[in-house]
This record gives structure tokens, C-alpha cells and sequence, in this order.
């Protein structure tokens, strides 16, 4: 199936509701958009278009289950990724922006990466089940405490081909986007005026100028044809809009297949069912760990009907140091996750601290 890039460009502010709760006295905030949220928009919309009958979905075992039931089979291998946060400059090629990984420092203000230690240090102590891991460290120089937020993709380019990175591809998060209080109130139905103590604020995000959401999609060939030209589509909570546009899918940067040693950089969220370590790396092939979490998020699951149970796990920008062994394709235990969105990671190269 062609991969097909998207830029999803908001008409107004956007609004992805987290885990905490809103009530009485709490203010509503949104966060960025999980992967579920870029694939389950685009399912919707696309659900929509085909003339699928929605009922017919629930109290399916699965999501292929589900799909065949609403007459669209092949949307249950459609696969998607992203969404990432992107300079849209130039309309037809964004350019990424991506989590700024687990290992990557500050020393003096000037951007430093923490790599594995040759030998173990005094005191140190591997996992029970990972002896052969090793500490990670940065020689000669003390860390900040502050951390790097984001990585320009000039800046993921350079990352993972282990050369120097500048101050000027680590924006922070108020260059990319800000977030906008609003006040609401509930209408009484009857008397059509504001029903008293039920006033409530949200804080939605917006995006700075020249800055949108890039993501991709697998879309067999025939249905490919659905995103010609400009779609406008609702994104979020609160019935927001954005105008999905088709673009150069981005190339992705990669260290070379032959590297003795491979990071793993994860620029999406991902479960694993060992908690912080995939579950199908090399056996014995894990060096050192850089692990950014938790990750939670929740949902609506439309073929049962109900919300999705709270899940935990590891997100994006967490790295992973082998040696000796080549990666697998996929880090997602479940390939409903995969599917989704969850789990995409890059290959770069890495050398020992000394």
C-alpha cells in the first residue's frame, strides 16, 4: 500500500482531553494528540465517506471484527503514523518536529549526549534480567538539570548519525504552541439562559504561526483517491475542525543498516508488555536505556461502546542502545498498536562515553 503524508492544519484551537479529571471547579487542558487520537479522526472520517453503518460495529471481539461488520474490510489494515508537530514553511514538505530523546543533556547551556560507559561503574547494578547492560554517562562534564524539550528534524538528522547538535534545534514548547484559556457555561434547555454555578474554563491549544500536525497513512490504492485536494475534518474534543491536506511524504533519517551499534529513538508513545523494555529486542543485544514516562492515555472504544481502561507506557523520545544485533521491525507488543500509530522509532549509531 502507498504511504500517503498528511498535514492536518487546525481552523481554531484543538482541544485532546487527558486523563485528569474535570468537574466542578476544574479546569479542562488539552494536551498534543495521541496516535489513537490521529488514527481514530482519520478511521472516523474515512468510516464516514464509505457510507458505514456504525451500529453494525459494536460488540465486535476486534477491530478487524468491527470493519468487515461496517462493510470496510481493508481499514483494519490501514495503518497510520504520527501525529508529530511539524514546520509547515514550505506547504509541501514539513519538516518534523520530534521529542527530544531521553539521553540528550545540557552542559553549560550547550546540548550534550549521555552514551554507555565502556565498563560499569562502582555501585552500579544492571536489571536482574539485562546483566550485560551498562550505565549511561557523559565524561569531563556535569549535565544541567534542565532538559531539552523538542529536536528540529535537521537536529533528528544529526542526532542520529551521532554528530554535534546546536542550541538553535532544541526549541522549546512555547515556540511551537501555546494554549488559550476559554470560559463556558451550560444553557438550561427550557429557559435558554445560563444555568447558575454551572460555568466551566477550558485551556485548548494553539499552534504557533507555521506550525501544524504531519502524519502518514497505508491506504490501499483505490481509496487513496479520498484525499485529493483539501478535506476539512473534526479533530478533538469540542467538534474543532482541521483542513487535511496531502503532502511529500517526509524521509525519515536512518543510520546505516551495517552499524555495529544501533539506538533505537521512539518518536511515538509505545506499551510494551515489560513495562520500559520491548519485549522482542535481541536477547542479550541491550546495552543502556534512556526512558521518558510515563505515558498514560484512555479513550472511547466505538466497536464495544464503552471507554477504554487507562493504559501506561513509554513515551516518545526514549532510547535504546544495542550491540551486536539488528533491531526488530516493530517494538509494539500488540499490532493493534502498531496500527495505530504507537511504537515508530528510528535507527541511529552510537559510541561508548571514552
Amino acid at each position: 500500500m502507498p504511504i500517503i503524508g498528511l498535514v492536518l492544519e487546525p481552523l481554531d484551537t484543538l482541544f485532546f482531553r487527558g486523563g485528569r479529571p474535570f468537574g466542578l471547579g476544574l479546569s479542562g487542558e488539552s494536551g498534543l494528540p495521541a496516535p489513537q487520537n490521529f488514527a481514530g479522526a482519520l478511521r472516523t472520517w474515512l468510516l464516514e465517506r464509505a457510507g458505514a453503518d456504525f451500529r453494525r460495529m459494536r460488540g465486535q471481539p476486534s477491530l478487524a471484527a468491527a470493519f468487515a461488520a461496517a462493510g470496510v474490510p481493508w481499514l483494519a489494515e490501514t495503518r497510520f503514523r504520527g501525529p508529530w508537530l511539524a514546520d509547515i514553511s514550505d506547504p509541501a514538505s514539513p519538516k518534523p518536529f520530534v521529542r527530544a530523546p531521553a539521553n540528550l543533556g545540557l552542559a553549560a547551556g550547550e546540548p550534550v549526549a549521555l552514551c554507555p560507559l565502556r565498563t560499569p561503574l562502582a555501585g552500579w547494578s544492571p536489571p536482574s534480567d539485562e546483566p550485560q547492560m551498562l550505565p549511561l554517562w557523559l565524561k569531563r562534564r556535569r549535565p544541567d538539570k534542565s532538559r531539552p524539550a523538542w529536536l528540529t528534524f535537521d537536529g533528528l538528522r544529526a542526532y542520529l548519525q551521532g554528530q554535534a547538535i546546536g542550541a538553535e534545534q532544541l526549541p522549546s514548547g512555547d515556540a511551537l504552541y501555546g494554549v488559550e484559556e476559554r470560559t463556558g457555561i451550560q444553557v438550561d434547555e427550557k429557559t435558554q439562559a445560563a444555568e447558575e454555578g454551572l460555568i466551566y474554563s477550558t485551556r485548548s491549544l494553539r499552534l504557533k504561526l507555521n506550525v501544524a500536525f504531519y502524519g502518514e497513512i497505508d491506504l490501499p490504492e483505490e481509496h487513496a483517491k479520498a484525499f485529493d485536494g483539501e478535506q476539512v475534518m473534526s479533530w478533538g474534543g469540542e467538534r474543532h475542525h482541521v483542513i487535511v491536506r496531502k503532502v511529500n511524504r517526509v524521509r525519515w533519517p536512518q543510520a546505516p543498516d551495517d552499524s555495529p551499534r544501533t539506538s533505537l529513538l521512539l518518536i511515538s508513545p509505545a506499551f510494551f508488555t515489560g513495562r520500559w523494555r520491548p519485549g522482542n529486542l535481541p536477547q542479550g543485544a541491550l546495552r543502556a536505556a534512556a526512558v521518558d514516562g510515563p505515558f498514560a492515555v484512555s479513550g472511547w472504544d466505538l466497536a464495544l461502546g464503552g471507554p477504554k481502561p487507562t493504559r501506561f507506557g513509554v513515551a516518545a523520545g526514549s532510547v535504546y542502545f544495542l550491540e551486536g544485533a539488528p533491531p526488530p521491525p516493530s517494538l509494539c507488543a500488540s499490532p493493534d498498536d502498531a496500527l495505530s500509530g504507537y511504537g515508530h522509532f528510528l535507527k541511529g549509531t552510537w559510541n561508548y562515553a571514552e
